[in-house]
């Protein structure tokens, strides 16, 4: 997607000589209010991704902030929860299957590793994106949303009643529920942290819900220790959607779940979590 805005994240860029590009974290919460998180909550991680990997395209000339991209997937590590906040980091790209595929690390003051990131996505360079998309938001957007009913502030573990993006879970042959976000509870300023185009659903959020969706699942606070996401199709803003558990190992502590929307599989989250009490 193109640049939402002109503050930039990520600043002192530098390049090495094997091509990865150095930086430096802005520590300035009132312009990043997602810094007030956790060093490894969802939603920071997300959206250090993708200021960091924008930021650092730019810098080396392979990333048009007027052509809007996409991210097809995304896998990441979280460092000790008692980690800093990212204060620098390192990204580096690599071919995989001719394909384009980054890498990104943070670090805090301490220099411990707050979280590594992978990731690649698509560039839409000959499809008008805007009219593409007008039109499909025409065959599943409605105009107006239908009356949901969001699970609790305290059962999804956020401060606010108007953060909680889901409804409560159905424990029956399937553990499922349901999702919506709307521009009135999804986006800055009426969410106090995730930011974005407005055209979609964006990865932040989709953190976000694997994030309550493992609250709901485990009825206890969850700290992100990692995952993966793999998206197949935008989730749009104002249109309920559909989540369905389709593993949990909890040996292992790790969940997948898949977010499903007329009747389109679009996003696969799995969720490695470890229990903060």
């Amino acid at each position: 997607m193109p640049r939402p805005f002109s503050d930039v994240y990520t600043f002192n860029h530098k390049r090495l000589e094997n091509q990865s590009v150095t930086f430096e974290c802005s520590q300035d919460a009132d312009v990043w209010p997602w810094l007030r998180l956790s060093p490894i909550h969802p939603i920071l991680v997300q959206t250090i991704n993708f200021w960091a990997s924008i930021d650092s395209g730019e810098f080396l000339g392979t990333f048009d902030p007027e052509v809007w991209t996409a991210l097809t997937e995304v896998e990441w590590t979280c460092g000790a929860p008692r980690v800093g906040l990212p204060t620098r980091g390192i990204y580096r790209t690599e071919q995989q299957e001719k394909r384009a595929r980054y890498h990104l690390e943070f670090f805090d003051a301490a220099d411990q590793s707050v979280a590594r990131l992978s990731g690649r996505g698509v560039t839409f360079r000959t499809r008008n994106f805007e009219n593409w998309r007008d039109e499909a938001k025409e065959k599943i957007v409605k105009p107006a949303p239908p009356p949901f009913d969001y699970a609790s502030k305290g059962a999804v573990g956020v401060a606010t009643q108007s953060e909680s993006f889901l409804a409560v879970l159905t424990r029956a042959e399937a553990i499922s529920t349901s999702g919506l976000i709307t521009q009135e509870n999804g986006l800055r300023p009426a969410h106090p942290y995730i930011g974005g185009s407005g055209d979609h659903v964006n990865s932040t959020h989709m953190g976000e819900v694997g994030r309550q969706f493992g609250a709901l699942l485990l009825e206890r606070p969850l700290i992100n220790r990692g995952g993966e996401m793999v998206f197949s199709h935008y989730v749009e803003l104002g249109t309920p959607f559909d989540l369905e558990l389709i593993s949990h190992d909890e040996d292992e502590q790790v969940f997948s779940l898949i977010a499903r929307q007329a009747g389109r599989d679009c996003t696969r989250i799995t969720m490695q979590y470890a229990f903060a009490d």
